[in-house]
């Protein structure tokens, strides 16, 4: 017998937040640092210099991200991918874990304590996203994604008591 499962994967492109633009400056202080440090020190001004060239080119790396939403059976699991080259698993949640599904700026949630409140939207202000509250060992997370449709009737599917106001 096959089974069929349900399965869904979206993903969206998003804007680099503060401190990637902060680590980036950080390095070209450390860069610039170096120069004069090179014309009184010598050897360390060079080695300075080339850290920061270093650090500058690493930090680069993390400008163009996309969260890839992947939701299996009741599963969710958001990735990170960085350059279209590098992709890391950011979170993993099953559907049994979350309390509670709202829009990104309900008054539901509006006082809530939140051990951790983790941001994989894009960025963009006009943006159609959704917070999840996923219980996990006891301390409450915000979890705050943009989903499509698709994504959307998934998560019904396996949660459909669990959303207020959408």
């Amino acid at each position: 017998m096959l089974s069929s499962d349900n399965y869904v994967e979206y993903a969206i492109k998003a804007r680099p937040g503060t401190s990637f633009y902060v680590k980036l400056v950080l390095a070209m202080w450390i860069i610039l640092l170096g120069i004069p440090m090179l014309l009184f020190v010598g050897g360390i001004g060079l080695i300075v210099s080339i850290i920061g060239i270093c650090l500058f080119v690493y930090f680069w790396g993390f400008g163009k991200v996309e969260y890839e939403y992947t939701l299996t059976n009741g599963s969710v699991e958001i990735a990170a991918i960085y350059n279209a080259s590098k992709r890391k698993e950011l979170f993993h949640f099953e559907m049994e874990q979350v309390a509670m599904i709202v829009p990104e700026n309900s008054n539901r949630i509006e006082h809530e304590n939140f051990a951790k409140k983790r941001n994989y939207t894009s960025g963009n202000k006009e943006r159609n996203a959704v917070t999840m509250v996923v219980e996990i060992n006891g301390a409450k997370q915000a979890v705050s994604m943009e989903l499509n449709e698709k994504c959307m009737d998934h998560i019904r599917l396996y949660a459909k008591n669990k959303i207020y106001d959408l």
